[in-house]
């Protein structure tokens, strides 16, 4: 194992990868199991974080994997299996009109934020402390702080964010309605989108609190200046509680963006939850921007006939 470490220290920062315990090297996985290099057996609960829901190696996703590297990989440009799938999604979900493809979370977040304020013309971002939302500046605020900060500033959590940066972001704290509404009476104006975990890492909501971010107090506080008011940008919508948790962040006439839509191993049968999740709080006067994520591949890869269906 040593020699892993030495030989990864010299060539990663830290290291490692950034996510987990630089000090395990894993070899090979099958079904619910990995093995480090010198052979030690584990039960993986880290599931690629996501991803491998289905375990490693399965036969029927290697086998749709196998058939389709056969017909080429990446292309960098649109093909017939990437489009049927945006088109499956958007016949699923009523409220998606149409689904940008994006390599990560931290990504679709960016996308989310920017489209956002270009839709309100907005500058501000509400997000809770705490919260993970990626690696952009926005997302990288506040995320774990290292001194106590008086609310709404926001404490940076890396070298190479700008001032500006920092100045567009608000921190609340998690589950304090109270404080949200005052961030609204002080700010309302400017406040393009509140970006939120529906479960924060592991600390669940406090009934209530989730309806509260989209009104009636903060809805109002925010003005009427543009139809539809502000935005909430709902990351990781796939958790099984009822009633849905993305309907507890629309409202009539309000924007929600569905993020963590996974589309490579393991993930069809959360897909297919999402979409059920989507599905059941759609309607008429509901928007729904879609980012769908392979995770670890290229955006442009060909997704296997197999895996899609």
């Amino acid at each position: 194992m040593s020699s892993w470490t030495d030989r990864a220290q010299a060539v990663l920062p830290g290291g490692g990868f950034g996510n987990f315990d630089p000090s395990l090297v894993i070899k090979n996985g099958q079904g619910s199991r990995v093995w480090d290099v010198e052979g030690n057996e584990y039960i993986d609960y880290l599931i690629g974080s996501g991803p491998m829901l289905l375990g490693h190696g399965h036969p029927e996703v290697v086998e749709a994997i196998e058939k389709q590297l056969r017909d080429g990989f990446t292309f960098f440009a649109n093909n017939p299996q990437g489009i049927e799938l945006a088109e499956r999604i958007c016949e699923a979900v009523p409220c998606a009109e149409q689904l940008r493809y994006v390599s990560t979370g931290g990504e679709a977040d960016m996308f989310a934020i920017r489209l956002a304020r270009a839709h309100t013309g907005r500058d501000l971002i509400i997000k809770f402390e705490g919260g993970y939302h990626g690696m952009s500046d926005e997302g990288q605020m506040s995320l774990s702080p290292t001194e106590l900060r008086p609310f709404p500033e926001a404490e940076p959590d890396s070298a190479g964010i700008l001032e500006k940066a920092r100045e567009g972001v608000l921190i609340a704290a998690w589950n304090d309605p109270a404080q949200l509404d005052a961030l609204f009476a002080q700010h309302g104006q400017r406040i393009a989108a509140i970006i939120a975990e529906p479960l924060q890492r592991i600390i669940p909501p406090e009934p209530g609190f989730l309806e509260h971010l989209r009104g009636p107090e903060a809805i109002a506080l925010a003005g009427q200046a543009l139809p539809g008011g502000f935005v909430v940008v709902a990351r990781g919508v796939g958790f099984g509680r009822s009633p849905p948790l993305l309907q507890r962040f629309t409202r009539e006439g309000g924007w929600a963006f569905l993020r963590n839509v996974h589309l490579m191993q393991g993930w069809l049968p959360m897909l297919e939850r999402k979409l059920e999740i989507a599905q059941d709080i759609a309607h008429e006067d509901f928007r729904c921007f879609v980012t769908a994520e392979p995770p670890g591949l290229p955006t442009q890869m060909l997704i296997p006939e197999g895996i899609m269906q």
